[in-house]
């Protein structure tokens, strides 16, 4: 029993099929950088909320980064997120707020570009072209916690 065990506990640490957690230190660097351009770059918000007519309110929730062994921001390429964004007016609660969940790849290039799939007949085949193979199945998941997702979206909603 103990060596079927550790068997399986080997196997599992040597599989290609998921990549490891992103450090804590750099999950939080890369959510920073990703919301900051949600929420300043208009054709990136015109990615998430089609159009944009008001001022973004974003959070993120990094799963990977190019390359995949790299530890720290300057190192990214390409970040990884899931997204939940909202569309912010003062007329608006954010309960009845223009809103949207999803994920992208954010390219650390000069000008930084976004991709994000796009809904329907073309939602799986972007997935499949924007992301890595060991990171569609983390990009179709989605957040992994979509009640805490909006309770820290509603929290920065509402943050003057």
């Amino acid at each position: 029993m103990v060596a079927s065990v550790a068997a399986t506990f080997c196997i599992a640490c040597d599989s290609d099929d998921e990549r490891a957690p992103l450090p804590p230190a750099l999950a939080a660097e890369l959510a920073t950088f990703v919301v900051t351009v949600l929420e300043t770059d208009s054709a990136a918000a015109d990615l998430v909320i089609s159009p944009s007519h008001g001022r973004m309110v974003c959070i993120a929730e990094p799963f990977g980064v190019d390359p995949a062994s790299t530890t720290t921001l300057a190192g990214v390429n390409t970040a990884y997120a899931s997204v939940f964004c909202a569309e912010k007016t003062t007329a608006l609660a954010f309960d009845d707020s223009s809103q949207t969940m999803t994920v992208v790849a954010v390219h650390r290039s000069n000008p930084v570009t976004v991709e994000a799939p796009r809904d329907g007949t073309y939602h799986q085949p972007d997935i499949e072209r924007i992301f890595p193979e060991d990171l569609r199945e983390r990009a179709f998941e989605g957040y992994r916690d979509r009640n805490a997702a909006i309770r820290d979206l509603a929290a920065r909603y509402s943050t003057p």
